[in-house]
C-alpha cells in the first residue's frame, strides 16, 4: 500500500495542481500557528480511499489513508498535526511556526493520478508588516474648511493576491486620533489656526502595524483676524494745517495680507500704513483698515479723524441775493447766513452795530423782517466765530424804496414867523429813497427867488431849504413844497410865513394814568412858538386859598413834553393849567387838566380850554 501511495505522491508532484479554495483564507503572522479547516465537496473523493493535501508550490503536505491515518511530508513534518475525519470529508489540521514560504493556496486531490478536487482547499495568508508610510500629503488646509490628508504604504503580506486592505491610523502631535473611517484619505474640518504635526501608520487586519511615518507639519491658511493699529488710538482731533500721525494696521493672516484704507467708504490708499500728512478739512471722516488675502477680508477697525478749522462765511444773502439788494417798502425781507466751520460757530446778524439775532453751535442763521421799512436800509453783516482763528464777517447792503414823507427824527417846522423886512430860512427834512427832487411854488406872484436848495442828511434823508429876504407884506402867507422821487405820486407840503407874535396854546394836555400817591405824570404837545423860543408855565390850583401857584417852567424841546409833578397829597383831586410864553407875550389862553393822585376811592380827569 505504501508503494501505491508513493507512486501517487510522485505523480502529484509531477502533475498540475489546480482547484479553488472552499473555505475562507487562514490569516497568520510569521512564527504563529495556523489552523486549516475545510470540507471535501460531496463526491469529490470518487472511489479512492486516500486523500492528499498539496502545498501552493505543488509539494505534497500530507496524505490520509482510507483508515484515517495521516502521513506528513518534507519540512511540514513536525509542524503539522492532522485533526480531520475523512469519513466526514472534513480536513482539519494545524501548522505551526508559520513562514512566509508557507503562504498560498492549499489544494486537495484523490488517489487517481493527476486529479485535483475542485473547490477543495484553503488559502494561507501570512501577514507582513506594511512598509513605513511616506510623509502624509494634504490638500491646501484652510481654517474652518475641510482638508484631506493622504497616507500611503505598501503591503508585505503574501501571497500578493491576499485581498486584504491596508488601513491607517493617525496621530496629531502626540495624541492618537479616533476616526470613523480608518482608511486613507483622512478628511476633517480644520478647527484651529495653529500648526499641528500629523503622522500615520498602516496595518492589514490583525497583522503587525507599520512604523509611524515622518511628520507632516500642517499650517492652516486663514483670512485676517485680530486686526490692530499702531498707535492704538482710534480717534484724532487736530486743527487744520497741523500734522496727523502715520497709523499702521496689522492683522494675523496666512498667507500674508495686503492692506488698503477706505475713507468714508471710498478707497483712500494702499498699504498697511495710513499717512495723512498735514491735516486739511477734506481729511475729516472715518478711515477703515481693510486687510485681505485669498481667504477673505475684514474692515472692523476704524480710525476717526476730526479736522477742525476756522469759520468762513459761505453765503450771506437778502432774499437769496447777495451784494446790494433793493426791495420795496412793506415787502418781507429774509436775511440768511451760511457758514462753514468745524466745530460749529456762533453766528450773529447785525444791522450796523445792532445785533438782530444770534445763533450758537450752528452753521446757519436767519432773520426775517415781516415788512421792510425805509429806515431799515443799511449795511447788514454776518459774523461767525468758533474760537479757531479770528472772527469772520460778510456784508450785504439792503436798499428799501420808499415814497417821500417828513423825517420824524428831525424836529419839523412848517410855520415860520418874522417881522416886516426880515429874513427867513425855511428847512424841511424829507425821508425817501431814492432821494427826491424839490419844487417851491406860490399861487400869488412875489418878488422872492423860489429856486431853493437841498442837501442830503443820509442816504434816505434830505433837507430842502428856501431863503427869503426882506419880506414885505405880500411875501407873508403859504408856500408849497412839492416832493417827488418817482415811487408814488408827488407830495405837497404847505409852509406858512407869518408875522411874529404870541405863541399858540399847547394842545393835548393829559395825564398818563400812572399816578402815585404823591405824583402824577402829564404830557402835552407844543404849539407854534410865534417866531421866538417859547417856555411853558405849569400852574397848580390851591384849593385852600383858591389861588394858582406856578409849579415849574419848561423850555420848549420842539417835541411832545412829558413831565412828572411831585409833592402832591394822596387821593386828592388836583387841577392844573398850562400856557406858553415867548419874548413877546404869553399865549392868549390856558389849557386845563383835572386829575387825582393814588389812594382815593375814584379817579377822573378832564381837559378844559378857555379864557381867564
Amino acid at each position: 500500500m505504501m508503494k501505491i501511495t508513493t507512486a501517487a505522491v510522485l505523480y502529484v508532484i509531477a502533475g498540475v495542481v489546480s482547484g479553488a479554495p472552499s473555505a475562507s483564507p487562514v490569516l497568520s503572522a510569521v512564527s504563529d500557528t495556523a489552523r486549516f479547516s475545510w470540507e471535501i465537496p460531496q463526491g469529490g473523493l470518487g472511489s479512492d480511499v486516500s486523500f492528499y493535501t498539496v502545498s501552493p508550490a505543488g509539494v505534497p503536505v500530507f496524505v490520509v489513508t482510507a483508515a484515517g491515518a495521516s502521513v506528513v511530508f518534507g519540512n511540514y513534518s513536525g509542524r503539522l498535526v492532522y485533526q480531520g475525519n475523512i469519513a466526514a470529508r472534513n480536513v482539519t489540521f494545524t501548522l505551526s511556526n508559520i513562514q512566509t514560504s508557507d503562504a498560498g493556496t492549499y489544494t486537495c486531490g484523490d488517489g487517481v493520478p493527476g486529479t485535483v478536487i475542485q473547490n477543495c482547499g484553503q488559502k494561507l495568508v501570512v501577514l507582513g508588516k506594511p512598509t513605513t508610510p511616506g510623509r502624509p500629503v494634504s490638500t491646501t488646509p484652510v481654517y474652518n474648511q475641510q482638508v484631506t490628508l493622504t497616507c500611503s504604504s505598501t503591503s508585505t503580506t503574501v501571497p500578493v493576491d491576499h485581498g486584504l486592505t491596508l488601513t491607517y491610523t493617525w496621530r496629531r502631535d502626540s495624541t492618537d486620533i479616533t476616526v470613523t473611517s480608518p482608511g486613507s484619505p483622512y478628511t476633517f474640518t480644520v478647527s484651529s489656526r495653529d500648526s499641528h504635526n500629523y503622522r500615520c501608520r498602516a496595518r492589514e487586519s490583525q497583522g503587525p502595524e507599520s512604523e509611524w511615518s515622518q511628520g507632516y507639519n500642517m499650517e492652516p491658511q486663514y483670512g485676517p483676524y485680530q486686526i490692530s493699529l499702531t498707535p492704538s488710538t482710534s480717534s484724532y482731533t487736530v486743527t487744520e494745517h497741523n500734522a496727523l500721525p502715520s497709523i499702521t494696521c496689522s492683522a494675523l493672516c496666512r498667507p500674508g495680507c495686503t492692506y488698503r484704507w477706505l475713507h468714508n467708504g471710498t478707497v483712500f490708499s494702499s498699504g498697511a500704513t495710513l499717512s495723512l500728512g498735514q491735516a486739511d478739512r477734506s481729511k475729516t471722516g472715518s478711515y477703515r483698515c481693510q486687510p485681505s488675502n485669498t481667504h477673505g477680508s475684514s474692515d472692523s477697525v476704524t480710525v476717526s479723524v476730526d479736522v477742525q478749522y476756522a469759520a468762513t462765511v459761505r453765503m450771506f444773502t437778502v432774499n437769496s441775493l447777495g451784494g446790494s439788494v433793493t426791495v420795496n417798502e412793506s415787502n418781507p425781507v429774509t436775511l440768511k447766513c451760511q457758514v462753514d466751520s468745524n466745530p460749529r460757530s456762533v453766528i450773529r446778524l447785525l444791522n450796523g452795530t445792532e445785533e438782530l439775532t444770534r445763533a450758537d453751535n450752528t452753521l446757519t442763521a436767519e432773520y426775517r423782517l415781516a415788512s421792510a421799512d425805509c429806515r431799515q436800509r443799511g449795511n447788514y453783516s454776518c459774523t461767525a466765530t468758533n474760537n479757531i482763528g479770528t472772527p469772520v464777517s460778510q456784508r450785504v447792503v439792503l436798499l428799501v424804496k420808499c415814497s417821500p414823507r417828513l423825517d420824524e427824527t428831525v424836529p419839523q417846522q412848517l410855520k415860520y414867523a418874522t417881522r416886516l423886512g426880515g429874513n427867513v430860512n425855511v428847512s424841511v427834512s424829507i425821508l425817501a429813497y431814492p432821494l427826491p427832487t424839490f419844487t417851491w411854488s406860490r399861487t400869488t406872484s412875489i418878488r422872492q427867488d423860489l429856486t431853493g436848495s437841498s442837501s442830503p442828511v443820509s442816504d434816505i434823508s434830505v433837507t430842502a431849504r428856501l431863503h427869503l429876504t426882506n419880506l414885505q407884506q405880500q411875501d407873508f402867507g403859504d408856500y408849497s413844497l412839492t416832493v417827488n422821487n418817482g415811487e408814488s405820486s408827488s407830495l405837497t407840503y404847505t409852509v406858512s410865513i407869518v408875522s411874529e407874535g404870541p405863541p399858540e396854546i399847547p394842545t393835548q394836555l393829559r395825564d398818563l394814568d400812572n399816578a402815585t400817591t404823591s405824583s402824577v405824570w402829564l404830557s402835552w404837545l407844543p404849539g407854534f412858538n410865534g417866531g421866538h423860543p417859547q417856555r411853558f408855565l405849569l400852574e397848580h390850583l390851591k384849593f385852600a386859598t383858591r389861588t394858582w401857584t406856578v409849579y415849574k417852567t419848561y423850555a420848549d424841546t420842539g417835541k411832545m413834553m412829558v413831565v412828572e409833578v411831585t409833592g402832591l397829597t394822596p387821593g386828592d383831586i388836583h387841577i392844573f393849567r398850562l400856557h406858553s410864553r415867548n419874548d413877546y407875550v404869553d399865549s392868549s389862553r390856558y389849557v386845563f387838566l383835572e386829575t387825582r393822585t393814588a389812594g382815593g376811592m375814584c379817579h377822573s380827569s378832564g381837559i378844559t380850554n378857555g379864557l381867564i
